[in-house]
């Protein structure tokens, strides 16, 4: 087995990185080791606008990704230790035969971690771990999540509390489940590093099986960076189709919004509201971008001073 080193904790960068070494190294078994400042990264078949409350990420500067693999979203931070592992597909779905080497590596290092449920690692009762798959011409990605010492109380907010059920979609929707920290349980304290590095000690013991990318790989993985996972098209494009339906209050007045979204594309757009031009709205909905910077504007010309308390109740 070998490895490569990302060298960065740029969301966009890693997801482009893993897809690049899915895709052009096919020969032998991969493992990869990355870390990612905030973000939330969604499944290849999930809703963005029914996982998160995507306005107030995008307020918080928390960007939200789409992954190549299905499941569930989920909240990554430097906390938080994402593996990835490269094999020959063989047989069917097996996610316990995935998560196996996983497991006795985390056992290894002193985790009293097993596996819970189809594809997730637990300790006690509590997960530590979700993970997903994708299989491609004959190779098998199956990657997943360590919480070792992320900021469970983001996580909480962000993919527990941070669902919108104004949202009607058939898109996949997100597991949830009581989580827990791997650091708390550990005999021996470490820090997220050496845990990282331990890990990858288990894995890849051979020092001559650690490789790094050339200048120009690292150049094709920018460009896929920058060309897909940056782009609208990848994350909020495939966006399954999907009714937006809410009621509540603007401005101290009785507000009402409805619209439907099909391949990223407001339509049927309509606003009840005595503090909102509804005629302008619809105008400048219908045929709108789903996303959350269009959206701000859009609402900054309806509402002026108040455009993100309505981008709030829109999205």
């Amino acid at each position: 087995m070998i490895t490569f080193d990302s060298h960065s904790t740029d969301p966009y960068y890693n997801l482009a990185f893993e897809e690049f070494v899915f895709t052009r190294f096919r020969e032998e078994d991969v493992f990869l080791l990355w870390r990612n400042t905030p973000c939330m990264v969604v499944g290849s078949y999930q809703n963005i606008c029914r996982e998160v409350r995507a306005a107030r990420l995008w307020r918080m500067g928390i960007p939200v990704l789409r992954r190549i693999s299905g499941g569930g979203a989920v909240y990554h931070d430097l906390g938080n230790v994402n593996y990835s592992c490269i094999t020959r597909q063989e047989g069917g779905v097996d996610y316990g035969r995935s998560l196996a080497p996983i497991l006795e590596a985390l056992n290894g290092i002193g985790v009293p971690a097993r596996k819970n449920r189809a594809s997730d690692i637990a300790i006690g009762e509590k997960k530590i771990s979700g993970s997903a798959q994708r299989s491609a011409g004959g190779r098998l990605l199956h990657h997943g999540t360590l919480l070792f010492d992320a900021g469970l109380e983001a996580l909480e907010e962000i993919s527990v509390r941070g669902k919108n059920d104004c949202v009607r979609t058939k898109g996949t929707q997100s597991a949830i489940c009581p989580v827990t920290n791997i650091r708390p349980h550990l005999a021996e304290d470490m820090t997220v590093e050496e845990f990282q590095r331990r890990l990858l000690d288990r894995m890849v013991p051979d020092a001559g099986n650690r490789r790094e990318l050339t200048a120009e790989e690292a150049g094709e993985v920018r460009r896929l960076r920058d060309g897909k996972y940056r782009s609208w098209e990848w994350t909020w494009g495939r966006t399954p189709a999907f009714v937006y339906e809410k009621s509540g209050s603007f401005a101290g007045m009785p507000f009402r919004a409805a619209y439907s979204a099909r391949q990223g594309i407001v339509a049927e757009a309509a606003i009840d509201c005595p503090a909102v031009d509804g005629a302008l709205a619809a105008r400048l909905l219908n045929g709108a971008r789903l996303c959350p910077e269009g959206f701000a504007e859009i609402c900054g010309r309806l509402a002026g001073e108040r455009g993100q308390e309505l981008l709030e109740l829109l999205l």
